[in-house]
């Protein structure tokens, strides 16, 4: 802090007391807890941030203790039924698939839970509004559209389904990723900076333990002279990419940086 022409450097040093603490009880490992004093101290962790949404740690979270289901178009708001035909932002864009994961759940091998079977009883998600969604993806025209089945085969769409059954399988996707662009295969890698879920930081720090020569150092990356985030490029035409305020879902909270990037990338262009 600086005033009156002197320089005072202070440094909240509890605000790091919880992470050293978990760091010490799990010894770096956060992922198979080794002990209960490591889970107690993750646990803490989770409760220090489980208000946030953890999708975008900037944007609200959507709540509502009652199914928000609309069936009649008339009712869908201006700005939705104008999307497509002007370039200007909505903010319902950010309430139509409002989500976030409240129980902190970890990646573990197995059957994957749905939301019914972990909700049990109650019948809506935390922070999520399906209101528009629901609308959308049972309009005849649109699941046409989308070449989906018609409601008569397949049912209404609903934003809670234990119609898919999949398993979690947790192996590391590195060799994967070495495998195919050690073979030259153009692969871009990108992340919203403001992504709880999956942080950018994760996702800088794999890149770049493939141990691939830099060919383009970290820089800023531009459309109409405003940064929209950071770049690092590598041999083996691996690009890593970060876009300035994009929640997990990039095309939905920044919808033009995201065409932007992309088709620079399909095109070959510089980005």
């Amino acid at each position: 802090m600086v005033g009156n022409g002197v320089t005072d450097d202070i440094i909240d040093t509890n605000a790091f007391v919880p992470f050293q603490h978990a760091n010490a009880a799990c010894q770096g490992n956060f992922y198979n807890e080794t002990s209960q004093h490591c889970k107690d101290m993750i646990g803490k962790i989770n409760r220090n941030v489980d208000d946030l949404n953890t999708y975008d740690i900037l944007e609200p979270c959507y709540h509502n203790t009652v199914p928000d289901v609309t069936t009649d178009n008339s009712r869908l708001p201006m700005s939705f039924r104008k999307l497509g035909e002007t370039k200007r932002s909505f903010p319902v864009r950010k309430r139509m698939f409002r989500r976030d994961w409240p129980y902190n759940a970890p990646v573990r091998e197995g059957l994957v839970p749905s939301w019914p079977e972990i909700l049990k009883h109650t019948n809506y998600v935390p922070c999520i509004s399906d209101r528009i969604a629901t609308v959308w993806l049972n309009n005849e025209d649109v699941r046409k559209a989308i070449h989906a089945e018609p409601i008569t085969v397949m049912g209404r769409w609903r934003l809670c389904s234990n119609k898919l059954i999949f398993t979690h399988d947790t192996g590391s996707m590195i060799p994967y990723h070495k495998n195919l662009t050690a073979r030259g295969y153009r692969a871009l890698i990108y992340s919203g900076d403001h992504d709880m879920c999956v942080p950018y930081t994760g996702s800088e720090k794999w890149t770049s333990s493939l141990g691939y020569a830099i060919v383009d150092e970290w820089r800023p990356w531009y459309t109409k002279e405003e940064i929209q985030g950071y770049t690092q490029g590598y041999a083996n035409n691996l690009t890593f990419l970060t876009i300035k305020g994009a929640g997990h879902t990039v095309p939905e909270y920044k919808p033009l940086e995201a065409l932007e990037f992309y088709e620079r990338w399909l095109e070959g262009k510089k980005i």
